[in-house]
C-alpha cells in the first residue's frame, strides 16, 4: 500500500512539473513580458524599461521602450521557446518563467544585450550578464535611464511582479 501511494505521489508530482512548462513560437507583449499560446509569461530574474520610460543618450531624448520591445522581439523571433513557470499568476494573468530559444536563456540575453537588468534579489546569477552589458556600453547602457524599479515607484506604480 505505501509504495502504491509512493508512486502515485512521484506521478502527481511529475504531471505538476509537466504542466508547469510552456513551449512554443513566442510573442512580445511587453519590454519583459512574452505569451506562448495564450499563456503571458514574464521573465524571471529580468526587468526592463516601462512604456512610459524615456531614457537619453548624449542629453537626447531616446524612446529606449520601443528599443527594448525590438530587442526581445529579435531574440524569440530565433525559434520557438520553452519557459519553466515559476509561482501563480499575478492579478494581470502572468506568470514568471525561465525561457530557452534554441538552448539559450532568453533572460541572460535580453540582459547581456542591454535591454534589461537582473533582478537579484530573484535571480543573483544574472548580474554578470548586467556587468558585461554595462561595461560593454551596450542597449540601455549605452545611453541614461532610470532603473525600471525607481521609474515605477516615483510613477507610483505599485505592481511589481506576480
Amino acid at each position: 500500500m505505501t509504495r502504491a501511494l509512493l508512486s502515485l505521489a512521484i506521478a502527481l508530482a511529475a504531471t505538476q512539473v509537466a504542466a508547469r512548462q510552456v513551449s512554443g513560437p513566442a510573442t512580445v507583449v511587453d519590454s519583459t513580458v512574452i505569451e506562448i499560446n495564450g499563456e503571458r509569461i514574464m521573465l524571471y530574474g529580468v526587468d526592463s524599461v516601462m512604456r512610459k520610460q524615456v531614457c537619453s543618450i548624449d542629453g537626447k531624448l531616446w524612446q529606449c521602450w520601443p528599443a527594448a520591445v525590438r530587442k526581445l522581439q529579435t531574440l524569440v523571433d530565433q525559434g520557438p521557446a520553452t519557459c519553466d513557470l515559476v509561482g501563480e499568476p499575478d492579478p494581470y494573468g502572468r506568470v514568471l518563467g525561465r525561457c530557452t530559444i534554441n538552448g539559450q536563456s532568453l533572460n541572460e540575453q535580453l540582459i547581456r544585450s542591454g535591454y534589461a537588468v537582473a533582478r537579484p534579489n530573484e535571480a543573483p546569477e544574472y548580474a554578470a550578464d548586467e556587468a558585461e552589458a554595462k561595461k560593454e556600453k551596450v542597449g540601455l547602457w549605452q545611453g541614461q535611464f532610470q532603473s525600471p524599479s525607481e521609474f515605477r515607484r516615483r510613477a507610483g506604480i505599485l505592481v511589481d511582479r506576480p
